[in-house]
């Protein structure tokens, strides 16, 4: 049967051009308005940029250079060892003391927070996560006179004196002559010689080999402090009959950083350096009173921060 199919018809080419000057022209106004669209997002995102005077409120996380935690104002962070393993000084706080942290961006120094942190919110905005990383002259000051040197071998004089008050505070018992007790620092036997003039004198007897540990338990396994300290040998006739004990403190290179120990005072220090060629090694002591932390003033810290609101200096 025939079909009624038409002839193809020509197009017209006119029309054609016009068709394609249409979409060119639709193409072209989608292109400019991303670029509007994009280019008015990039504005609003440098209008609301912090900049210094502005006041900040944030989360954050401090940590050493190897990761470890030694701050932070999360609650989860602050509990979850696994994940966020933390520093020898960091120290759980109540838990209602975590929350968000305000502060005035590009304020460092009196009143304000160390400058690195202080400077490293400028041209965040709200909203965002960073990662900023601290230089130690941004930080926490050192202070030298925090700093004390130990050789790694030690001559310790086998009598010692004090006043009797001395006496009865650190061991809690009155000194009678003859009567033998451990030493309140080395741990070694020592006997009361005498108590003369509200003076006592002791006698050092250590053991050639023992290990003692001053400085605090190194065995703990849940919270290893200090490390073991040897008797090389002991000469009670030395130094015209006063006795002489060398010890030597069972310490490393590898240490650094890694090893923290209590002074007589209960306050915390840190192995800061080593020095092989003097055979000696530095500790960094804390101190309470001021707030130094000996454990991160003078690192490199790293902070991961999180801008939760941002109020503008008001002009």
């Amino acid at each position: 049967m025939e079909g009624n199919i038409e002839p193809p018809k020509e197009r017209d080419p006119q029309k054609m051009v016009m068709a394609l000057l249409v979409a060119a022209i639709l193409v072209s106004i989608g292109v400019v308005g991303y670029v509007l669209y994009t280019r008015g997002s990039a504005s609003a995102a440098e209008e609301s940029a912090i900049v210094s005077g502005d006041t900040v409120t944030m989360h954050y996380t401090g940590m050493l250079t190897d990761g470890r935690v030694f701050d932070t104002s999360i609650l989860s962070v602050a509990w979850d060892d696994v994940l966020y393993p933390k520093s020898m000084s960091f120290s759980k706080r109540d838990n209602d003391s975590y929350g968000p942290f305000t502060m005035t961006a590009g304020l460092y120094g009196p009143g304000g927070t160390i400058k690195g942190f202080a400077l490293g919110v400028l041209g965040m905005y709200e909203g965002q996560t960073k990662t900023i990383t601290i230089a130690p002259e941004d930080g926490y000051a050192l202070n030298p006179a925090q700093l004390a040197t130990v050789d790694i071998v030690q001559e310790i004089p086998a009598t010692e004196t004090m006043a009797d008050s001395t006496f009865r505070a650190e061991y809690g018992i009155e000194p009678i002559p003859l009567r033998m007790l451990n030493h309140y620092f080395w741990g070694w036997s020592v006997v009361v010689v005498s108590d003369v003039d509200g003076v006592v004198t002791l006698k050092h007897t250590p053991t050639v080999g023992q290990l003692v540990t001053p400085y605090g338990y190194p065995g703990d396994s849940t919270s290893p402090e200090g490390w073991y300290v040897e008797v090389e040998a002991y000469d009670p006739a030395a130094n015209d009959g006063q006795g002489l004990t060398t010890v030597r403190n069972m310490v490393s290179a590898a240490d650094v950083g890694s090893v923290m120990g209590t002074t007589t005072n209960g306050e915390n220090f840190f192995l800061w350096s080593f020095d092989d060629a003097n055979q000696s090694f530095e500790v960094h002591i804390s101190d309470s009173a001021t707030g130094y932390n000996a454990e991160i003033a003078g690192q490199t810290l790293v902070f991961e921060i999180t801008i939760l609101l941002v109020q503008p200096e008001e002009s």
